[in-house]
């Protein structure tokens, strides 16, 4: 005869499949919600207890899969980084020009940051905390824009002397200069005229005709 299990063994063997599941679940639990709070305090202003009491968990737990505040940050800023390339990414109909699929995705970059702006006007230029997100956004723009000014080139619509080199240097300095100025009220309406610049210095840099 089988004993039938107690229900503090199905207890023990329900909480060993959760376990052995759960780890990246939940670090990045830890990571969305952390971004949510730093959007509505600030780096600064959020605790890690702040962080596992919204996520009704004990602060070890967050210690478990992150060493610091600055690291559960770097881990956010490499989340919102991805989630910013992703919609860059959304797939472009084949007959669209290579002029259009630059301005396509620098539309979706600011969009994208506009949605975002509680989260990117928290942060200025010159801290630690900046240099790391700043980081993560200008490498994954990067490798997006890589490709379309390349193709420019071999249309002979673009005009520089390296893809790579050109990108990176308009990329890094517009991702600075975007947020070292980025102020905390009308945030939205900044981020609208700093793509119509953004939009100006690819002109001028890739010597694009635009008549």
């Amino acid at each position: 005869m089988v004993k039938a299990k107690s229900l503090e063994d199905e207890k023990k063997h329900f909480h060993k499949v959760r376990i052995s599941k759960e780890p990246e679940q939940r670090r990045q639990e830890i990571v969305e919600t952390a971004f949510e709070l730093f959007s509505e305090k600030s780096y600064e202003d959020t605790t890690i207890q702040d962080i596992a009491q919204k996520m009704n968990v004990s602060p070890g737990l967050c210690y478990r899969y992150f060493k610091s505040k600055t690291e559960i940050f770097a881990a956010t800023s490499e989340f919102y980084a991805i989630q910013a390339v992703e919609q860059m990414k959304i797939p472009i109909t084949p007959n669209v020009s290579t002029i259009e699929k630059l301005n396509l995705v620098l539309t979706r970059m600011f969009d994208f940051s506009a949605n975002h702006y509680k989260f990117e006007s928290r942060y200025k230029e010159g801290s630690s905390i900046r240099a790391i997100l700043l980081e993560h956004v200008a490498n994954q723009w990067i490798a997006v824009m890589i490709p379309i000014i390349e193709q420019g080139m071999s249309e002979n619509i673009f005009h520089c002397s390296n893809a790579s080199r050109t990108v990176r240097f308009l990329i890094s300095g517009l991702v600075h200069t975007f947020h070292e100025e980025m102020p905390v009220e009308n945030a939205k309406e900044y981020m609208q005229s700093f793509l119509d610049f953004t939009q100006d210095m690819m002109i001028q840099v890739l010597q694009i005709k635009t008549k």
